[in-house]
């Protein structure tokens, strides 16, 4: 089958079921996602040699800017890719780097949003139970991505089609 052959195919299911749309969002999210824990890992083993850290390391200050630098580098990824695969932007406006821009720091405000939510879990669980900021990352993403994504379809792209 051709690239094209699955594009419709992926079309004419997205008409049929209307949830095939939050999985393209998803897509996109989780390879953000896989950018923040990539940069995240990098800095843990950089900053600390280890990937688990003590409980007493929830308030270090350079794990909550490695956080920060981790997720706006990932929110990036995510943005670029919705951009490709999960709504529909069109020509004039692909080419006004303006809107795109507009669109990108929309997206990092909403995003920031969730990412409190996250760092706030991540702490928790590390200075409470010792969970490594990795496993806390993920269990972040989870409980935030719901407002993430529905506060972003209607914010951030809600003059644009959702494929």
């Amino acid at each position: 089958m051709t690239a094209a052959g699955v594009v419709k195919g992926v079309e004419e299911l997205e008409l049929k079921y209307p949830v095939v749309k939050k999985f393209r969002f998803a897509i996109a999210g989780a390879l953000g996602f896989g950018v923040t824990e990539l940069v995240l890992t990098v800095g843990l083993l950089v900053l600390y040699g280890k990937l688990a850290l003590p409980h007493a390391s929830f308030s270090s200050v350079e794990l909550l800017a490695l956080d920060v630098l981790s997720l706006i580098i990932g929110v990036s990824a995510s943005f670029f890719i919705n951009e490709r695969i999960t709504v529909k932007v069109s020509e004039v406006t692909a080419n006004g780097g303006g809107d795109r821009l507009r669109r990108f720091l929309k997206f990092q405000a909403v995003s920031g949003v969730g990412n409190i939510g996250i760092i706030v879990i991540q702490l928790i669980l590390l200075s409470v139970l010792g969970i490594s900021p990795l496993v806390g990352t993920v269990i972040g993403a989870i409980a935030t991505y719901p407002v993430v994504y529905l506060i972003s379809i209607n914010f951030v792209w809600k003059a644009h089609q959702v494929r």
